[in-house]
């Protein structure tokens, strides 16, 4: 299963992305989006952050990378290395 992490937003609102491989199941994906899942809402005032998405089946979700359980730290380490300015 391909997995692709997005970044956005910065000083100057950029987007940038990288994707993996992974062999997780089903339901090892449902529990980390469950623990690593941020709430949009949760700072307002943040207009300069950066925010990350998690694309799993075409499908996005905001998540907080401060949260990424000990199994999977490796992957969004080398995820994050790899970010690359997306094309338009």
């Amino acid at each position: 299963m391909q997995i692709k992490l997005q970044r956005f937003g910065g000083l100057l609102p950029v987007m940038k992305e990288a994707t993996a491989e992974v062999d997780w199941s089903e339901q090892e994906i449902h529990n980390l989006l469950e623990s690593i899942i941020r709430n949009e809402n949760a700072d307002p005032g943040a207009r300069d952050a950066t925010s990350h998405y998690l694309e799993v089946n075409g499908h996005s979700v905001p998540v907080d990378l401060q949260k990424i359980p000990a199994p999977y730290k490796k992957t969004f380490e080398e995820l994050k290395e790899n970010l690359k300015f997306r094309k338009g």
